[in-house]
């Protein structure tokens, strides 16, 4: 509010008798707007001039004195191509609520492998939703367009989809998370100098936040990082030195994993069939300096405990090569061994932190689902959210689909295992896995009336219903019903399963209409 109309606010507080005077003129241009005979009548005048201030404001006159805004710069022609008006209409509906979160997710990847744009009258949502929802971020960067880009700087929420490199400015000045999350993407870009920033800060970074920093040393992990991650396993804080030991294990080559190797090869030994393993006799200096016996393994001995840190921080190569197994006959003779837990839990471990693991992470999966339940439960679930990200687009040969063969009316685990394998998929599955999930959905889940487990199966097929190529279950709607047989008790599971592979299914075609 201007004087002006503070000074006319006051006069109509006090009232036009009491105060004894009339109101001031208004100022140049907005005198010309009352009518010339106005100032006869002084409570006329009043109204008047107040109706014409608050048209004024609301219009939005900048006074005189006040610098006027500088204009930002027209964003640079768009140089993808338009979304096609049918996937517009699907974004439309999508953008309402009432669909799965990660159908946006997809679409935006669908739009991006169309080579298209967001449009520009749905740039203010999608920035608003990806900046609620960071996950959706990496989406919607790809489609943002020259428009984008430059709307987002525009907006001090949208920072992080402005085109300009910002961490320099958020490593510097931003909130611990901001600075965890500029110094990760700077070590994409950049290693050394993310390397070399993190040395010069590391004094004076806040014990609670140098465990945080250090982990992003996994981004662009090479062996100029291992010297301060050496240095790291003598910080006073047990959370950095976790820390450092998790990232140096990843390292192949590294000191660490030389010394935890040279610690466990000797006491694990192959008699009669099956692994046999010496428990160490004690935990010295140099095991506790290299995070052995940090925290305890639930369900385990102490020492036994202190093997699964050995074998977590060995690449798993190392026993195929030592062995001369392939990862599913290590993990059949140490199934047999009295320390099988041992062996499990620290194998497990050792493929989440070791890079180009993949034939072990594959045997794991098809080895779980026919392993006793007390061995499953030496496997971290975090396993099976690895599996899931990575999980060969070809379906693992068919090997895991096959391993899932039988009744699941008496175990759960399999379809806990494909609904987690589903949830953490990264991009939906390829077409022949997509049929080889139907075929091992049509021959296992038997009359739905008779399965068991009633709460695990419609979790599953909705998380199914977001990852398989939709084109092939359309094609087989009618075989599923009838192979499943739903009763009035799951129409609606069954209904909800094909309603949403469909609404993908539109959501591919809509890409192929031209823009």
């Amino acid at each position: 509010m201007n004087d002006d109309a503070r000074k006319l606010r006051q006069l109509l507080k006090i009232g036009m008798a009491r105060a004894g005077r009339a109101p001031a003129g208004l100022p140049t241009p907005l005198d010309a707007l009352l009518p010339h005979d106005a100032t006869a009548v002084p409570e006329a005048a009043l109204w008047l001039s107040l109706g014409a201030l608050d048209l004024w404001e609301r219009s939005g006159f900048v006074t005189p004195d006040q610098p006027a805004p500088v204009p930002a710069p027209v964003a640079a022609p768009d140089t993808l191509r338009p979304c096609p008006p049918r996937a517009q209409a699907v974004l439309a509906l999508l953008l309402r609520g009432l669909h799965p979160a990660g159908l946006e997710a997809e679409w935006l990847r669908l739009l991006h492998r169309h080579g298209g744009h967001l449009p520009a009258h749905m740039l203010p949502k999608l920035l608003d939703a990806a900046t609620r929802q960071p996950a959706l971020r990496p989406a919607v960067l790809p489609v943002l367009s020259e428009r984008g880009h430059w709307l987002a700087r525009l907006q001090a929420d949208w920072k992080w989809a402005a085109d300009t490199d910002a961490d320099a400015a958020q490593w510097e000045t931003g909130t611990p998370e901001q600075r965890v999350s500029a110094l990760r993407d700077w070590r994409a870009r950049d290693p050394q100098a993310a390397l070399a920033a993190l040395t010069a800060a590391w004094p004076s970074e806040p014990p609670d936040q140098r465990a945080a920093l250090l982990a992003t040393l996994a981004v662009g992990l090479g062996p100029d990082d291992e010297t301060f991650l050496e240095a790291a396993l003598d910080d006073r804080r047990k959370e950095v030195r976790a820390a450092a030991k998790r990232v140096l294990a990843r390292l192949p080559g590294s000191r660490l994993a030389q010394r935890m190797e040279g610690r466990v090869l000797p006491l694990v030994r192959v008699d009669a069939g099956r692994f046999e393993l010496t428990l160490p006799t004690a935990l010295d200096a140099a095991m506790r300096r290299d995070g052995i016996g940090a925290a305890p393994h639930h369900g385990l001995g102490e020492k036994a405990g202190w093997v699964v840190d050995m074998l977590a921080a060995v690449d798993p190569h190392v026993w195929n090569r030592h062995f001369d197994h392939a990862p599913h006959a290590c993990l059949a003779l140490a199934e047999h061994s009295e320390f099988a837990a041992v062996f499990t839990r620290g194998w497990a471990l050792a493929v989440q932190r070791h890079d180009g693991v993949d034939a072990w992470l594959r045997d794991f999966l098809i080895w779980s689902v026919g392993a006793r339940p007390s061995l499953r439960e030496a496997v971290p679930d975090s396993l099976f959210d690895l599996a899931a990200a990575h999980l060969a687009q070809d379906g693992a040969d068919g090997a895991l689909f096959d391993a899932l063969a039988g009744k699941w009316i008496g175990d759960g685990f399999p379809m806990r295992l494909l609904t987690r394998l589903a949830a953490g998929a990264r991009e939906g599955w390829s077409a022949p896995m997509t049929r080889r999930a139907l075929e091992r959905l049509r021959t296992s889940l038997l009359p739905l009336p008779d399965m068991g487990h009633p709460w695990l199966v419609r979790q599953m097929l909705s998380a199914l219903a977001l990852v398989l190529d939709p084109a092939p279950v359309v094609a087989r709607e009618d075989d599923l019903r009838a192979a499943w047989q739903p009763d009035a008790e799951w129409d609606t599971a069954v209904n909800d399963f094909f309603d949403l592979v469909r609404l993908r299914h539109e959501m591919t075609l809509s890409f192929q209409e031209p823009a």
